[in-house]
């Protein structure tokens, strides 16, 4: 549903957003890097107001998330467009909407699922939180503020599941309202993230650096993407990990297979994520894990001080749970997480 947006100026007779760092400038009529927000007689837009490209029932670890509250249930929600174009994109069918197709496709016009009835359904479906994700939900930024305070009231968590492109005055705005972050740091290298996302390195380590001086709940992942990550970038992001955020924030490891516009590149190599393992180990983050790799052996999480198993895992199942208190039930060790 087409809706006025929020994070917008007048400047010299454009539209300026600053939503994200893209801060498009547009001309009347002219639509945003992200495909769904567009200048209407000198005001901004969105075209995604509730206006819902997907929903599901997740468990809470496919965000990835692994140390909050591991086992509930979330209400996943998502609605079409990204500021960013990775290449590889898994969900480019919803996130990357092309120009002009706010103004053509019924969709955008005649789809609108109210706030009330996702909090609503969240509780219906005996869900601890809902989840912002699929698409990159800084571009429904309106909507999911509205979504997750009345989330809030009713008891319920906020997840934001995102690439961090985004500028400081909207995310403290959106803060507000979060409890967890699953946050993509896709590459330590400025080269890499214009080359594959159209992005810049530098917002994305400002958002990670802000939430997690908020106190909020956050995890990392690095999808490991062929002849973009090598590892001296995995070691940059496992010391950046340690020196500016925490040993005890954890690092997801993601296998890439190829989708989109990266048909041409291959799968992980099984051993380029085991070498990535040992490299987060060896800078000394205490929770390192491997995903999109079914049973491998660093799905679980470890208690960092006896090495045995506190949470064990099978894909996005949990096995066996081992944590008492917040503590290792083995040695009594304190597991970063909220359980």
């Amino acid at each position: 549903m087409k809706a006025l947006a929020k994070f917008w100026k007048k400047t010299n007779g454009k539209v300026e957003c600053y939503l994200c760092p893209v801060e498009c400038k547009l001309k009347e009529g002219q639509v945003g890097s992200c495909g769904v927000r567009a200048n209407l007689g000198g005001e901004l837009y969105t075209f995604t107001y509730g206006s819902l490209i997907s929903s599901a029932v997740d468990p809470v670890e496919k965000k990835p998330l692994f140390h909050f509250y591991p086992g509930h249930l979330t209400l996943t929600i998502a609605t079409p467009g990204c500021n960013l174009h990775c290449k590889g994109c898994q969900n480019w069918e919803i996130s990357q909407v092309q120009k002009g197709q706010v103004f053509s496709e019924p969709f955008f016009e005649e789809t609108f699922v109210p706030p009330k009835l996702i909090v609503e359904k969240a509780l219906e479906y005996g869900c601890k939180s809902i989840s912002y994700s699929y698409s990159d939900p800084t571009i429904f930024a309106e909507y999911m503020i509205e979504v997750a305070r009345l989330a809030h009231e009713a008891g319920l968590k906020n997840i934001m599941v995102t690439a961090g492109y985004i500028n400081r005055e909207p995310l403290e705005e959106i803060d507000r309202f979060m409890d967890a972050y699953s946050i993509d740091l896709k590459f330590f290298s400025d080269e890499a993230y214009r080359k594959y996302s159209k992005g810049r390195l530098e917002p994305v380590l400002e958002t990670i650096k802000f939430v997690f001086k908020r106190g909020k709940w956050l995890e990392l992942t690095t999808l490991l993407v062929p002849e973009y990550v090598d590892e001296t970038q995995l070691r940059d992001i496992a010391r950046w990990i340690v020196r500016e955020l925490a040993p005890w924030v954890p690092w997801h490891l993601s296998r890439f297979f190829p989708h989109y516009k990266a048909q041409d590149l291959p799968p992980t190599p099984v051993e380029m994520l085991e070498r990535a393992y040992k490299i987060g180990k060896e800078e000394g983050l205490e929770y390192v894990y491997v995903g999109n790799l079914f049973g491998n052996a660093y799905e679980s999480t470890y208690c960092p001080n006896c090495s045995q198993v506190v949470i064990g895992r099978r894909g996005f199942t949990i096995t066996s749970l081992n944590i008492k208190e917040g503590k290792c039930g083995f040695c009594g060790y304190k597991i970063a997480g909220r359980f």
